[in-house]
């Protein structure tokens, strides 16, 4: 099902204001992130440097920039979730399976877990990115699926491209976004490839997580602020995937797996096919996302200060109309329930669309068996 330009902008915010009616304001709780704060040399228990150049910390897991977090004050950390969400009994599906894309592995000793060296750029003066919508997508765009419901996580496969950015502080993401809160204080959470130069100085597609709570103005990435809680002594967040997907050639996908812990309430990340955990972010750094979304958001989303004038690629670089092999796309898209299982998106109350149809586009939404799926992209780079 396809709407033109209300998704995931008008249908996106108005379905938020009128959930703000049935939430009580009061609950806020101040506290300041801290941005890319410098690991002390006495908390290093190991430099590794991966083959493309990144260098990772190893440090004490109960020394991680997270227990920083003033909520977070004796803070038990959970090793692994409690239980798993239910899957559904996947029927084979007609879809192209690409081949899964990797994280580089990092060797870390056990208790410890890997840090990536502080980026290139000075991350405290980041622009102010706003992928859910609090000023109104200012400098940003968006062409993928939305669904409004009870959300308790998800599970996506997404298409990995490296698509091109001019703005040194422009960003390009594939992901998945899942957000709860009235308007302009929505909170959410969410994981992909994005194409950030400012991050670490180049154009590699790499992963990153992201969360944002209503009481911070700034968002939070990866470890620059206190927040998630790694409990992963293998991988690297904010580290390359390899290999990425190219036009009418070699399709790569990663899998990204956000699912509500049903004891803890804690909600887990997940990496890869083999659903590894990487981490959680504990409900009570949230607001209103402690709880449960309101809704999901799967695709791409471009931003930055620049962007308006020099709009990034988006995917590909290349339409959805151009078909699969050539166009990005999310596939395999699962919500959970609040009894912990999977389930397909429903046909009358998930959504495609783009902010600027002229720049990007999503194609139809296909359901079956396997999930929904849909085609996203564009060249920007245009001036309507």
């Amino acid at each position: 099902m396809t709407k033109p330009l209300e998704l995931p902008v008008i249908i996106f915010i108005s379905y938020l204001v009128l959930l703000a009616a049935g939430i009580q304001e009061g609950r806020y709780v101040k506290h300041e992130a801290s941005y890319d704060q410098p690991i002390s040399d006495k908390i290093i228990n190991k430099i590794i440097e991966t083959g493309d150049g990144d260098v990772f910390h190893c440090i004490d897991i109960n020394l991680q920039p997270a227990l920083s977090h003033p909520l977070l004050k004796g803070h038990i950390i959970q090793m692994e979730p409690t239980s798993y969400p239910s899957e559904l009994k996947i029927k084979s599906s007609s879809d192209t399976i690409a081949t899964e894309a990797h994280l580089p592995t990092i060797a870390c000793p056990k208790g410890t877990i890997p840090l990536l060296q502080n980026s290139k750029a000075d991350l405290k003066t980041q622009f102010s990115f706003d992928p859910i919508g609090n000023t109104h997508h200012r400098g940003g765009e968006r062409a993928g699926c939305t669904t409004y419901d009870e959300i308790y996580g998800t599970q996506v496969a997404i298409n990995v491209y490296e698509p091109k950015v001019r703005g040194q502080n422009d960003l390009s993401a594939s992901w998945a976004l899942m957000v709860n809160g009235p308007t302009g204080n929505y909170e959410g959470i969410g994981a992909g490839s994005i194409v950030w130069p400012n991050y670490r100085g180049d154009n590699f597609a790499r992963f990153h997580i992201y969360w944002q709570v209503n009481t911070v103005n700034m968002p939070c990435f990866d470890h620059m602020c206190p927040g998630f809680v790694q409990v992963s002594k293998s991988v690297g967040i904010g580290g390359r995937i390899e290999p990425v997907s190219t036009y009418n050639g070699d399709q790569y996908e990663i899998t990204v797996t956000i699912s509500k812990d049903p004891k803890t309430g804690n909600w887990w990340l997940a990496y890869g096919r083999d659903k590894k955990p990487l981490g959680y972010w504990p409900p009570s750094i949230f607001n209103y996302m402690n709880e449960k979304a309101s809704a999901c958001f799967w695709g791409g989303q471009v931003h930055g200060p620049t962007v308006q004038l020099h709009l990034p690629e988006l995917g590909s670089g290349h339409w959805a109309a151009t078909g699969p092999g050539k166009a990005a796309y999310v596939r395999s898209i699962k919500v959970i329930n609040k009894d912990s299982q999977y389930f397909i998106p429903g046909t009358h109350n998930t959504f495609s669309g783009s902010t600027r149809p002229f720049c990007y586009d999503a194609g139809d939404i296909r359901f079956n068996d396997d999930g929904a799926r849909l085609l996203y992209g564009g060249p920007g780079n245009c001036t309507k």
